[in-house]
């Protein structure tokens, strides 16, 4: 089993990287907003706003935990959730399921923040292989 302690500062340093995330996508928004009437800044526009939701939960999810270290009993803390987001309260989770979850979390906004940069630098090399073509 692991150190309780140790995992929960890991996991919360890792999700303190939103503020990277959210910094590595504005490059491809300002392209997006030079290529505005195209298919491309359509695209680049949605994956920014997708990276930017993931930002979100992460930057969410890093309070959260942080709140969560600080409590003792998951099952209060996860009636204080379900009050707020008004879900029924169902089975406690473990510490375990919270941080494979924040681990998919952490994974699908990297995957997103790269596919972004990805969409960003093959519409340069289209642009430029349009212009080249001139």
């Amino acid at each position: 089993m692991p150190d309780i302690a140790l995992t929960n500062r890991i996991v919360k340093i890792h999700l303190s990287s939103w503020r990277y995330f959210a910094l590595l996508t504005l490059p491809p928004l300002v392209l997006a907003f030079n290529l505005l009437y195209s298919f491309a800044s359509l695209v680049l526009l949605m994956l920014f706003l997708v990276t930017h939701y993931y930002c979100w939960r992460l930057w969410l999810d890093e309070r959260l935990f942080t709140l969560l270290n600080k409590e003792s009993s998951l099952a209060e803390f996860d009636e204080g959730m379900a009050q707020l987001w008004i879900a029924k309260s169902g089975a406690t989770r473990t510490l375990t399921e919270r941080w494979c979850g924040v681990r998919g979390l952490f994974y699908r906004a990297m995957f997103s923040l790269i596919a972004l940069w990805l969409t960003s630098l093959s519409s340069v090399l289209y642009l430029i292989t349009m212009i080249s073509r001139c």
